[in-house]
């Protein structure tokens, strides 16, 4: 099954693509995943392919924007609330077609982080290399240091998929329940779309367990 990912950063298209490369060599996979990467916006998405997409192709297809709120200064919050409103108006363009958001608070190291341990609130998102250094048992300086691509490569390799379902997705669950009971005052909704103005926080958990069944293996 074909997905396609939007992204800026250079860690998700990694992780993603170990992702895929792990599930379609699975001996429990029933169907291979194939991740088509395009740094775009929903909207833009849907508009650029109006006239190419058949009614059979778009049932049931996924796309996915994956975007951080690195803070709540009102720069990356209206960043944000500018992908809620691309979003909705892609939905509305391609009614049966899945768009997702798989955003972080504040950062997508909360995903990477929940394969090892327990994901910890922080006062500022430069400080989560520190919890993945205590996760993965790593010396990295700072966020820059472990994004490098050799030595995000050495994270991706103590990874396996029992990581990814036995330890990412019910941690995420974790402490986004937590999250949301301890704060409900900083909870938002826009355009349908539910978030929080306080960290941990990710909605990468739905699309990955989405791809994860969709290949059988959950």
């Amino acid at each position: 099954m074909k997905y396609f990912i939007s992204c800026e950063g250079d860690t998700e298209r990694w992780y993603l693509e170990w992702l895929q490369k792990e599930i379609n060599k699975d001996d429990r996979t029933k169907q291979k995943v194939e991740f088509v990467f395009k740094n775009i916006m929903p909207s833009s998405f849907a508009k650029s392919n109006n006239n190419t997409f058949t009614k059979g192709m778009i049932s049931g297809s996924t796309f996915c924007r994956i975007q951080d709120i690195e803070d709540y200064s009102p720069c990356h919050i209206n960043k944000f609330h500018a992908l809620l409103e691309s979003n909705k108006k892609a939905k509305q363009l391609f009614k049966n077609f899945n768009f997702f958001i798989g955003y972080s608070n504040f950062t997508f190291e909360v995903w990477i982080i929940s394969h090892k341990a327990q994901v910890r609130t922080v006062t500022d998102r430069s400080q989560y290399y520190k919890q993945i250094n205590s996760a993965y048992g790593k010396n990295f300086l700072d966020n820059d240091d472990y994004k490098h691509k050799k030595n995000f490569d050495s994270v991706l390799k103590m990874l396996s998929l029992d990581d990814v379902i036995n330890n990412a997705l019910p941690e995420c669950s974790r402490f986004k329940t937590l999250n949301y009971q301890n704060n409900r005052k900083l909870v938002r909704s826009m355009y349908g779309f539910r978030y929080i103005l306080s960290d941990p926080d990710t909605t990468l958990d739905e699309i990955i367990k989405l791809v994860l069944h969709n290949a059988g293996i959950i």
